[in-house]
């Protein structure tokens, strides 16, 4: 999707530590048909200014970033996410690990150029939609496992407790999961609380 055939423009953040350098950056930005919300000297607070903002693209153009660039990138990764490109003057494959760990999208070796600047943004956003879909599933995955783990603990609880069958206590969760209006991993939960509770208070009789 291009900025061309997006709703609205695409709104960029960039962060710059030099003056002129920002404003012809800007300018190249603008004539391809993007919109600089704003731009920051520094990475300084980043996140409480893409939470103010909101861009949906963040351009980093910093002459030595240090780590304490990439810990603001990834605590703006952790809470809002958003595809960043970042200019790297040196080839240093540590430091453009830690930058990709760290939630940069793209990294450019060179300055930009007018020309290629849409693609390269086209394709940054493409890559971070990718990404966070793939995130999403993963995590979706992991919710899913643990809560056939907290279903199957559960059961096994009420098996032993009540000298049921698996089918048998599989029922009595989805009987206490509507009575309750609760979902079944919450139910599941909420029998093993009770039960290792009761258990905890007979031991210590």
């Amino acid at each position: 999707m291009t900025a061309a055939t997006e709703k609205h423009p695409i709104r960029i953040m960039l962060v710059d530590d030099q003056p002129k350098r920002a404003a012809s950056v800007e300018e190249k930005l603008t004539a391809a048909g993007f919109i600089v919300l704003s731009r920051l000297p520094s990475a300084t607070g980043l996140l409480f200014q893409i939470e103010q903002h909101q861009p949906d693209l963040v351009l980093i153009d910093i002459k030595s970033p240090g780590r304490d660039v990439l810990e603001s990138l990834s605590v703006v990764n952790h809470y809002n996410p958003k595809p960043v490109i970042m200019f790297i003057r040196e080839d240093d494959p540590d430091y453009i690990k830690e930058a990709v760990d760290a939630g940069v999208t793209a990294y450019l070796m060179d300055e930009l150029n007018t020309k290629r600047v849409k693609p390269i943004i086209d394709l940054a956003i493409a890559q971070f939609r990718h990404y966070q879909s793939l995130r999403n599933a993963l995590d979706e995955a992991q919710i899913k496992l643990e809560s056939q783990s907290v279903i199957e603990k559960a059961k096994k609880l009420l098996m032993n407790q009540h000298k049921i069958d698996e089918e048998k206590a599989h029922k009595t969760l989805q009987t206490l999961s509507m009575d309750t209006n609760q979902s079944l991993p919450q139910a599941a939960k909420s029998v093993i609380k009770i039960i290792e509770k009761n258990c905890g208070a007979e031991g210590r009789k």
